[in-house]
This record gives C-alpha cells, structure tokens and sequence, in this order.
C-alpha cells in the first residue's frame, strides 16, 4: 500500500493532486472502489460510466502490450511455461476488468432505459461472442 501525504484542508484540486501521486496498481484499485461506492450510491452519471466503460476496456498500457505479445505467441504455439503463466494472469485481469466494464455498461443502459445490447450498440461496440 502507498503512503500519500493529504493536506489537512481538502479541496477537489488537492484530492485529485493526491490521488495522481498513486502508482498505477494502486489508482486501479481506488478508481475500482470509487465506483462501487458511487453505484450504491446511485450516483453514476453517464459521464463517469463512459469513462468507467472506457477505462475497464483494456489492460494499463504495459499490460496490455505484453499481453498481445503473449497472445500472438500463444496462437504459435511458442509460450514458455513462464510465459503461459504470465499470460494467464494478464488475462485474468482483463477478465475482471470487463466484469466491471459490463457493470457500468449495464448501469449505463438502466440509466437511459434501455438494454445492454442497445447500449452496445448506441456507443458502436462490437457484439459478438462477448467481444464488446
């Protein structure tokens, strides 16, 4: 866990000049929590559930490059057990990331009443076989 130092008068510039001093794993997590705090708060405007959607869409940026690497290779057939365990975990990741992608894509058509394959479709994602 990080240590942030948090000045004793908050202001929405100083909370977010602490929260960008998190290292990526840990901004992940806090973005994770904040938004399960708003959706049972019932305060998930679509701003933030478009950014939610956006944001749980791929894997950080490192993460996502050796994951692609990884998965090329795997479709080769050349992954060394090292590698196979590695890709596993990333894909891992990716896997909870799209639960809390279709989280927020679902909160996202409940707010417009509509349904998920609508949504889908309003926002130009790609449907089919859960590749969305």
């Amino acid at each position: 866990m990080s240590t942030i130092q948090i000045p004793t008068e908050l202001t929405v510039e100083r909370l977010l000049s602490a929260v960008k001093q998190l290292p990526p794993a840990e901004l992940h997590k806090f973005t994770q929590q904040f938004f399960e705090w708003q959706k049972q708060n019932g305060e998930g405007d679509e701003a933030t559930l478009l950014a939610f959607i956006q944001d749980f869409s791929l894997l950080p940026p490192i993460e996502q490059r050796r994951y692609e690497q990884l998965r090329r290779k795997r479709e080769l057939t050349t992954l060394s057990e090292d590698e196979l365990a590695e890709y596993q975990s990333l894909l891992q990741q990716l896997e909870c990331r799209n639960v809390k992608r279709i989280e927020a894509l679902s909160a996202l058509a409940q707010h417009r009443g509509t349904t998920l394959r609508g949504i889908i479709a309003e926002l130009g994602l790609k449907d089919g076989n859960g590749d969305f």
